[in-house]
Formats: C-alpha cells, structure tokens, sequence
C-alpha cells in the first residue's frame, strides 16, 4: 500500500529520527531475508512506541508488532503497512520478591544473565534462544523442560491507544509454543516466578544448556531456530532426518547437516526459497509417516511478483 505522506510526517512527529520508509526486513531478522516494508518505526521508548501505536490504529494502517525478529520469516515482497520494532522500548530489568519482571523488548539472553547473578532457577533450559521477551511469551518459549509459560506470574498488555490491563498467569492459556493472548493484545512487561538457588549454579546450569545447544545446533549461520513444532511423542527434527533430508537444499536455503530442524540462509538464500525447501520437507514427512508438521515459526509478508 501507498502510506500518505501526512502519515509519514506525523510519525516522525511521534517518533524522531525512528522513521524509515521501504526499510528491507533483511536487516531486521535472524534469517537476512525479507524484502522492505512501507514504513518501519523503531520508537526510542515506551512512550513513543504507545503513542505510534495509537496513531496507526486510528489511521487503519496494518502494523506488524516486531522484537528482535528471530522468529520469523518475511517473504521477499516485503510487508504491507508497518512494522512497529520494540527493541527500544520496554527494556526495563529488575529482581522481584517472586523472582524478575522484563520488559517485552529485553533480550531472553539479558534476563538469563541477571537470573545467573541474583541466584535465580527456573529458566536455564531457555539459554541460548535468542529474541526478546515478549517474542519468548507469544511463543512460549523452552527447551530442555524448561518452558517461560510455566513461570509465568503476570503478563501486562495494552491494546493500541486503551490503557494498560495486568492479566495473571491463571487467565492465560498456555500451549506447547504457544500463548493465548487477547486478540490485538501488545506485551509490555512480564513478570515471573522463579525459584531461589545459589548463583554458581545456576550459571553452571546455564553453561550446561549453551553447551548442549553449541553440540548439537547449528551456530554463526543464519536461520530462525526450530523450523517446525515437534508433533506429540515425537520429534521433527529426528523425523526429517532419519528420512535422509539433511543437506537438501534448495538454491541458498539448505536443511542443516547438525540438527535438521533447522533451515539455513546458506550462500546468499531467499525467502522464496526457504518457503519451497519448507514444503518439500513437510510433504516428504506426510507422505512418509502421515504426519503433517506444524510451523513453529510465523511467515509473513507479500510474496515477490
């Protein structure tokens, strides 16, 4: 779509110098691909990021709420409207008498560090996975028994232009990958309940996590982590490779040779081929086993013309 330039200039009003029209998504995702959307906002703090947020939802735009993009692949005709980025906003960190609370824009790995500091278990099995705190709820992130929805104490939302609501952990439904939310609903702190033991070891366990991951995951290649949920009593990963799809590759997107949950932007990948790598794994799986995989991660965006 066309943005007004009306809407241009009073976004940055809202926002200065956080304003950029036709931004590639390339360089806002863990996987470098996507292609520009029509306008990208990254407002400096919460106040802002409100404010933008209430001003694009009275003017009908369609906005994509983004963190740190690691989750997510952006189809390379790039993305309608605009993507409001929290990584500026939201970024308050602290220790609680139940355990920490995190702004929605904090990196997962900064609120490991302090739980290693402060003598805080409950969340080790989340090390290595990166993004933000409002993409590890959305998702309900974990690994290794370790999940953030089971320690969740409270989320707090707002939707776009209304005040804020505090919802407890007992109003929200929580699924394997996947938190329920209400409808529209923007993460804006987390709060959590963790458990209290030495810092040594929680760092240690900690360190035990990132090793295991460093083992058997692939590191320092582009990708947005686990392609697929693990169907019930199963894995997808073991599944796609004990049918000989490690390695398969379609132009620069490959199925990793370490652990073949993983797609790899590999020699300069699209997103286009991603998605048809993607298919064929999913169509080699159901037709061999009948199982149809689920997508853990969310694709979005217009496809390339």
């Amino acid at each position: 779509m066309q943005i007004d330039q009306r809407i241009i200039d009073e976004l940055s009003g809202l926002a200065p110098e956080a304003v950029r029209e036709d931004e590639p998504m390339a360089k806002h995702t863990s996987f470098g691909l996507g292609g520009p959307v029509d306008v990208f906002v990254e407002p400096a703090d919460a106040g802002a990021f409100r404010d933008v947020a209430a001003f694009l939802a009275d003017e009908g735009v369609p906005t994509m709420i983004l963190g740190r993009g690691t989750n997510v692949l952006v189809r390379s005709g790039g993305v309608e409207g605009a993507v409001l980025c929290s990584t500026n906003a939201f970024t308050e960190i602290a220790r609680t008498e139940e355990g920490l609370e995190a702004g929605s824009g904090v990196a997962l790995s900064k609120v490991l560090t302090l739980c290693s500091e402060e003598g805080l278990t409950g969340l080790e099995g989340l090390a290595g996975i990166p993004g933000s705190v409002g993409g590890a709820v959305k998702t309900n992130a974990g690994s290794f028994g370790d999940t953030i929805g089971d320690r969740l104490a409270e989320v707090v939302t707002f939707q776009p232009g209304k005040n804020s609501v505090v919802i407890p952990a007992e109003e929200i439904p929580v699924e394997y990958r996947r938190t329920i939310l209400p409808e529209g609903a923007v993460v804006s702190l987390v709060r959590l309940r963790l458990d209290e033991a030495p810092p040594e070891d929680v760092e240690r366990r900690r360190q035990e996590t990132l090793e295991k991951k460093w083992r058997s995951q692939p590191t320092g290649m582009r990708s947005a982590g686990c392609i697929f949920r693990n169907p019930p009593g199963g894995s997808a990963g073991r599944m796609i490779d004990e049918l000989g799809l490690k390695g398969t590759r379609v132009g620069g997107a490959v199925v990793s040779d370490l652990h073949a949950g993983f797609i790899l932007n590999d020699r300069g990948g699209t997103a286009d081929e991603v998605e048809e790598l993607i298919s064929i794994v999913r169509s080699r799986v159901l037709e061999e086993t009948g199982i149809e995989l689920v997508l853990e991660i969310e694709v979005v965006g217009r496809r390339a013309h």
